[in-house]
């Protein structure tokens, strides 16, 4: 060791450290005997830290014949033999005696492997062709044998079954390790075999288990990708898979409703085949299609009357007892299938486009495919009390139009294809119930995206059919979901005119429904393609503007759909974070609107004008008031978001009014757009509004009437006007619109001067215009005394957009109304709804900011008492908007009136106190803020130097603590008087809904007791707060509280009036006690 150390001291710069005691959690003693390792300090430190030192000690490790254990014991045994395992037991080993879920599910992956590896094909290693197949036909009689001794009454079950399945479907791939090549011939007749044996053996008892199902299928259904050549022997190995997926079918579930599950999967896992590109597999997956629906027929229906009819009737046919087994003496319901399992809309937009296939054959056996499917299902028997809202008769006749159908394709191969679809469309049509027609048109998408272009094509006419002729059955939902489905094949469309034809689709659901749910969805799909995707790089263009163009280009719904667009841009915008969580729906709340929306809207309307042609055009010209109005109602919510730094929506309004402009040949307003259109600076761009105002009188005086429409309804005196109406009206002077220009006043233009009566940021300019103007005070009056006359309205909404309208009325005309506004302000703070008290709280804060002292210290009181109340609100931001406005009324509360204010302070201060480290940074926030405003008032300048200190905006628990220590003691050094009001409204606080505010209470309460020297003081409270805390402590599920109470209750043991507090207690007891000895004595 030391000629090491030497070594090292030559090549390094070492340090001898002496001898090694303590090392990474191990403990080194010396001694003669030798070295002594030992852990115990690290044992000791991690008990510590998981909170174990007083934990009941344990007399092993784990427990004993544990699963892991004993499972990874037997696996090690066997690795003996299996070195393929080895690995992977070796690591399984490790963890076991600590095992966790994923080590059981290690050792289960082992287990599952095991059993995957076929123990025949370890012992019986075949490799050459011909002794596979023998191996397979010996296999295959002695199945054969198995069913033919069981149909000779002596039946037994074939162990190993599984086994040998599982060895069948070895021997029939390729072995790539074999020194055999085998030609593709010898492996096509061994596969061809070997489907034949499967057969055999899922013949025989026991019926397969699903995991076997699933093993066979998924080693099976791949040969209908197989070449079509060589014919002879492709054929019958195609042939043998589907008589083997029959007897899958076959010898599947107990009843009908099973075996109708077992029918589903095996379709749904031939579906990639009936849908290939490749038209041989296409032909194979229907033959395999139709062949089945013919054995579930059998299976199902053979007992029953073609005619429907319930139990025993002239018509029906004896049960086969020996396909029901033991269900043959069972009702039917109990036995048969009900028509929903079948999943007819499911099924029927697989197989209909294959009507319209490039291949004859196709086309037949699909068309028969269909008439199975119904066929099938009219012959179910129907569940008593059921309602499917089938006429029997309409559907028997529809199928056997299909039937004759049918009958043409099989004996008329040159009749014309595009008539034989029609008429099968037309008679699934009707043999669809409402159910199954929803299922159609959802599932629609994968079909219309079809590889071959005229199934898609024909998918696409059977939407519009049935769209045209029961569009009036589909419920919104359906409509919706029925529009999602028909963009979702427009996005994944890849030739053009197919995309022009599913739009078709859409406009004709759109003609025969509610086209406003089909815009609504269609804007959403485009909004969602806005935040997911750059929409200017996507190849081949965005599909969503081909949709814009489609719907201006339609000769009906052209003016519909520049309307809805329209009505979308004059709803109130919203951010997403205020929508009901949970709530999916593409449909929009009612006046509100989120911005992707408004965006996505603003590009339609670029659409429309850019591309609409001469129908787009026409609509525009009918709707040009209401389309410029939208428009420039857009202009101040759009300079507000540039002016923080987003210039999208501002350049997609732009393109919007230039593509207008040049829609109605406007060129004038298009150049005043393209000279101050992104002029933010001092406002500028409300002088643009002027010029745009002034261009329109000019060259359209007669739109101005139509105009004019919104203060006219604004000032009508009706005592019932129409809610939408008013709500529309109010949203002019919705701060979410707060840049926006009233139109309506556009008839009192002279020589391009704007007299606009905006009650929104965008009247500050026209109000500094219009000073020397005699009618202006007149409209400004009318306006005002609309707004207040509305807030009494029903509809909250309403009433909070009158407040917000009336205090954005810039500060030079405000002061005249400042009494007013205050007066709607006191009267909303009381209100029932929340939303209504929020926006008056905040309206009051910002009026506060410009309000004169003559028409706030009247209400003073009034303002205080309903703030305070507010202030325990359960919304954080009403909680901290009512905290911050109480700060602001501080600047009111001077000179004779600061007696009274004085009184409201003491009366908030706990609360704002105890909200100082409330669990929202908002109302964390206005408190600090507010305290540093009252605290002058106050005259306490102890207090003035804590709100100042450092630890009183941090935001650690500790740091609060100690403000609450250093405020208790400088109320009970300069404030004596006050303690009991503080006290008794800190004890309140102790019930608050907010955890955190209860451990901030129970600190406070405690921490002005302990300091108190008041005898009066703590005989009222110290037992009573003392009680709270035990109780608290021991039944609060909070963990904070606990720990507080815990740390408040040593802060009262420890402090000196504790002893004071029991001397009194004691001299209580003993005076009563002595009085009761004189009475007694007497």
């Amino acid at each position: 060791m030391a000629q090491l150390k030497r070594l090292l001291a030559q090549k390094f710069e070492i340090q001898d450290l002496g001898k090694l005691q303590y090392f990474v959690g191990i403990e080194v003693a010396r001694s003669e005997k030798g070295i002594f390792i030992s852990q115990r300090k690290y044992i000791l430190d991690l008990l510590e830290e998981t909170g174990m030192m007083g934990c009941k000690p344990a007399e092993s490790p784990i427990e004993s014949n544990h699963k892991l254990e004993a499972g990874t014991g037997r696996l090690i045994y066997l690795s003996h033999t299996r070195p393929d395992i080895a690995y992977a037991v070796s690591l399984v080993s490790q963890f076991m005696h600590d095992p966790r879920e994923t080590h059981m599910q290690a050792v289960l992956r082992i287990l599952r492997y095991l059993k995957g590896t076929n123990m025949l094909s370890r012992l019986l290693h075949v490799r050459h062709p011909t002794a596979k197949q023998a191996v397979i036909t010996a296999i295959d009689l002695l199945g054969r044998a198995v069913i033919n001794a069981a149909e000779n009454g002596a039946s037994f079950p074939l162990k190993r079954r599984d086994m040998l399945l599982d060895y069948i479907l070895t021997l029939m791939g390729r072995d790539e390790n074999d020194g055999f090549a085998d030609s593709c011939l010898e492996l096509l007749h061994t596969q061809a075999l070997a489907l034949s044996a499967c057969t055999t053996l899922v013949s025989v008892e026991p019926k397969l288990t699903i995991e076997t199902r699933n093993h066979v299928m998924k080693a099976t259904l791949g040969f209908f990708a197989l070449p079509n050549e060589p014919e002879d022997v492709v054929n019958p190995l195609i042939d043998n898979l589907i008589t083997l997926l029959c007897a899958i079918l076959l010898t599947s579930g107990e009843d009908g409703r099973s075996r109708a599950e077992q029918l589903l999967h095996i379709l749904r896992q031939i579906d990639q085949y009936v849908s290939s590109p490749v038209e041989y597999q296409r032909r194979r997956g229907c033959l395999a299609v139709h062949e089945m629906l013919l054995k579930f027929r059998m299976l199902c229906v053979s007992g029953y009357c073609a005619l429907g009819c319930h139990g025993s009737c002239a018509h029906s046919k004896q049960i086969d007892r020996t396909l029901h087994g033991n269900f043959s003496n069972l009702p039917s319901a109990f036995v048969l299938p009900s028509r929903e399992a079948l999943c007819l809309g499911e099924r029927v937009i697989m197989y209909l486009p294959r009507c319209a296939d490039t291949n004859s054959e196709v086309r037949k056996v699909s068309a028969q495919i269909l008439d199975q499917l119904f066929s099938i299902s009219l012959s179910l028997p129907k569940p008593v009390g059921s309602s499917s809202g089938v006429d029997i008769e309409l559907s028997y006749g529809a199928l056997s139009s299909l039937e004759d159908v049918i009958a043409i394709l099989r004996s008329d191969a040159s009749i014309d294809p595009s008539e034989v679809f029609n008429r099968i469309v037309s008679s699934i049509c009707i043999l669809l119930t409402k159910n199954e027609l929803v299922a159609t048109l959802h599932g629609c998408t994968a079909a219309i995206c079809d590889k071959i272009k005229q199934s898609a094509e024909g998918a696409i006419q059977a939407v519009i059919e049935f769209v045209s002729k029961r569009g009036n059955e589909l419920s919104e939902t359906d409509i919706s979901r029925t529009t999602q489905s028909l963009l979702s094949a427009v996005v994944h469309a890849t030739e053009k005119h197919l995309r022009l034809e599913t739009l078709g689709a859409i406009s004709s659901l759109a003609e025969n429904t509610s086209s406003k749910i089909v815009f609504d969805e269609l804007l959403a799909s485009a909004a969602r393609d806005i935040v997911t995707k750059d929409i200017s790089r996507l190849r081949g263009g965005w599909p969503m503007q081909e949709a814009f163009y489609a719907f201006s280009q339609h000769a009906l719904l052209s003016f519909q759909f520049l309307e809805h667009l329209v009505s979308v841009l004059n709803q109130t915008p919203v951010d997403k974070g205020d929508l009901e969580k949970g709530d999916s729906s593409s449909h929009f709340a009612e006046g509100q609107i989120e911005d992707d929306i408004l965006q996505a809207a603003m590009l339609a309307l670029t659409a429309f004008f850019r591309g609409g042609g001469k129908v787009g055009k026409r609509a525009v010209e009918q709707s040009y008031a209401s389309v410029l109005a939208a428009l420039t109602l857009q202009f101040g919510s759009c300079h507000g978001l540039a002016s923080s730094g987003q210039q999208e929506p501002l350049r997609a309004l732009l393109a919007a009014f230039q593509a207008f402009c040049e829609c109605v040949g406007d060129l004038e307003m298009g150049k005043i757009l393209a000279r101050d259109g992104e002029q933010n600076e001092k406002e500028k761009w409300i002088n643009l509004i002027g010029d745009l105002a002034g261009s329109v009188s000019i060259k359209r005086p007669k739109e101005l009437n139509t105009l004019d429409c919104v203060p006219r309804s604004l000032k009508s005196p009706s005592p019932n006007p129409h809610k939408e109406k008013r709500k529309k009206i109010f949203c002019f002077f919705s701060p979410f619109s707060c840049g926006a220009c009233n139109l309506f006043c556009l008839k009192q233009i002279r020589s391009n001067v704007l007299l606009n009566a905006n009650l929104s940021s965008v009247s500050s300019w026209f109000f500094g215009q219009q000073k020397s103007n005699g009618g202006f005070s007149s409209l400004l009056e009318q306006m005002v005394e609309a707004l207040c006359r509305h807030v009494s309205d029903e509809s909250p909404t309403v009433r909070c957009l009158c407040l917000r309208g009336l205090v954005q009325i810039p500060s030079i005309h405000i002061y005249q109304y400042t009494t007013q506004i205050l007066g709607v302000i006191v009267a909303l703070l009381d209100d029932l709804d929340e939303s209504v008290q929020l926006t008056a709280v905040s309206c009051l804060l910002t009026v506060l900011d410009s309000s004169p002292s003559d028409a706030v210290e009247p209400i003073l009181l009034n303002l205080s008492l309903r703030l305070r109340n507010l202030q325990i609100c359960l919304n954080t931001k009403m909680r901290a908007t009512a905290f911050a406005a109480f700060g602001a009324l501080s600047s009111y509360g001077v000179g004779a009136h600061l007696e009274i204010f004085l009184e409201q302070i003491h009366a908030a201060i706990p609360r704002l106190v105890l909200h100082l480290h409330d669990e929202d940074t908002s109302v964390r926030q206005a408190c600090r803020n507010t305290l540093k405003r009252i605290t002058p008032l106050m005259e306490m300048e102890g207090l003035s130097t804590l709100v100042n200190l450092q630890y009183f905006t941090s935001d650690h628990r500790s740091d609060y603590e100690d403000f609450l220590r250093d405020f208790a003691r400088q109320v009970a050094q300069h404030l004596p008087s006050r303690v009991d009001t503080y006290l008794a409204s800190t004890i309140q606080a102790l019930d608050a809904p907010w955890p955190i505010i209860q451990a901030n209470a129970i600190y406070l309460a405690s921490s002005m007791l302990s300091l108190s020297d008041d005898q009066r003081i703590l005989i009222l409270y110290y037992a009573q707060v003392f009680g709270m805390l035990v109780g608290k402590m021991s039944r609060s599920a909070d963990a904070v509280v606990r720990a507080t109470c815990s740390s408040a209750l040593g802060l009262l043991l420890k402090s000196t009036n504790s002893l004071s507090w029991r001397t009194v207690r004691l001299d209580r007891v003993e005076s009563s006690r002595r009085v009761h000895d004189s009475e007694s004595k007497r």
